[in-house]
């Protein structure tokens, strides 16, 4: 979905949510969810134009699609796609593959960015997207990929190592970069920060990116012999920040905060509307902290962070902060904490879900900034994607219940839009 501003001039909002919720390994099982829950969403929202989709590809997906073998399905994808009115703008190259199975956890980064399976996928990603969207990119739209900063910290044990992920990442942008010279549209590598990861705050995320950025300078200006002006220019086009305002919330930053990081290098690349759990009060609120607990599962990882007066307490998952809180002394750090916040995405239209508080505040705060202030994205889009992929681990979720799920978070985030003065073009 597309949106403008009577007093914004050609700025556009463009609105999706990421099918990484209903991942499919292949490329029939992907076209099977799109069919069965995307159009469905399609259907129930009745919105006219083009309906924004956010694809996740795994990488067989996305490499064999990519490939000369792979050219009369990627036809037929692209075909079946603009016959739905679906329109692919935004993309998850996060996850390699298999992402919604149990034991995921840390194993979501692999490979890493020093790996070079994880810049042939990315690059795999970005042809498709290019591919798929069509000639009518034109040159005010641009392509947003989503992707990790390079490794969970607990596969990294040096500095050197950390910018050996920098120099992967700068090697992708290069791609990127080159793959638009000669006439794709272009795309935006957007780096989000995410909790327990070599870059897992917005402040680590931007020093991360400067050094991303200035190794990429130097490899286009080496390699390909751009001038150091122009190579700063294509860079500053090609490498964002994915802002996830559920792992912002999470790290206890305040919107403003992380809507003036996001931009510090290269550009605004998306915004993953995502909303996270909340514990206050947790010394007087057991029933909440039990409430939490109990969410512990084998997929995904939940991050956990207590506001305490001396600075920030974190466990790197639910299973550890049980084990932490078995200790006295350790509870006590815990309980003397203001807030606990969890890394667990939960649908963004609830302020409350299962006996706990959520981060919806923070998320609608993010919006509302961004949507004020386009000469703040530093790109003529503003991609924003509805990012909830654990309907399949909630309490009680349902498989015919997501559909209307999926409406229900929509039509909290339409309602932010129509507020701000943002309407469907």
């Amino acid at each position: 979905m597309r949106f403008t501003h009577p007093d914004h001039g050609t700025a556009v909002v463009r609105l999706a949510y990421c099918t990484n919720l209903h991942a499919g390994e292949s490329l029939a099982e992907i076209r099977e969810g799109l069919q069965r829950f995307t159009l469905a969403v399609k259907r129930e929202l009745a919105i006219p134009g083009a309906f924004g989709i956010g694809i996740y590809l795994p990488a067989k997906v996305a490499l064999h699609l990519a490939a000369e073998g792979g050219r009369e399905d990627l036809h037929a994808f692209a075909g079946w796609l603009r016959e739905q009115g679906l329109d692919p703008f935004t993309f998850n190259a996060f996850p390699y593959g298999d992402f919604q199975r149990d034991g995921l956890k840390e194993d979501v980064y692999r490979p890493m960015w020093t790996m070079p399976e994880r810049r042939r996928y990315t690059r795999a990603v970005a042809r498709v997207a290019a591919f798929l969207i069509g000639d009518g990119h034109g040159t005010s739209r641009h392509i947003s990929i989503s992707t990790h900063p390079g490794a969970h910290v607990s596969q990294v044990q040096s500095t050197p190592e950390r910018h050996d992920h920098a120099r992967g990442l700068a090697q992708a942008v290069v791609d990127l970069v080159v793959d638009h010279v000669r006439g794709a549209p272009p795309v935006v590598l957007s780096v989000e920060a995410e909790p327990w990861a070599i870059a897992g705050n917005s402040r680590a995320l931007v020093e991360h990116l400067a050094l991303v950025a200035t190794r990429a300078e130097a490899l286009l200006m080496e390699q390909h012999e751009f001038t150091g002006r122009a190579a700063t220019n294509l860079v500053e086009r090609h490498l964002g920040t994915c802002l996830d305002a559920c792992h912002s919330a999470v790290e206890f930053e305040s919107p403003g905060d992380a809507v003036s990081l996001a931009r510090v290098v290269g550009c605004m690349g998306k915004l993953q509307y995502s909303n996270a759990l909340r514990v206050e009060n947790p010394a007087n609120n057991r029933s909440a902290v039990d409430a939490l607990i109990a969410l512990d599962e084998p997929r995904f990882l939940h991050q956990v962070t207590g506001l305490h007066p001396t600075g920030l307490q974190t466990a790197g998952d639910l299973s550890d902060l049980k084990d932490t809180l078995a200790s006295d002394e350790s509870q006590a750090l815990w309980n003397a904490c203001e807030e606990w916040r969890c890394h667990f995405h939960v649908p963004v239209n609830l302020p409350e879900f299962a006996g706990l508080g959520t981060t919806q505040v923070h998320a609608d705060a993010i919006l509302s900034e961004l949507l004020a202030d386009p000469g703040s994205w530093r790109t003529p889009e503003l991609h924003v994607e509805i990012e909830t992929y654990t309907w399949n681990i909630l309490p009680g979720a349902k498989p015919d219940g997501l559909v209307q799920g999926l409406v229900a978070e929509y039509a909290h985030v339409l309602d932010l839009l129509r507020a701000a003065g943002w309407t469907s073009a």
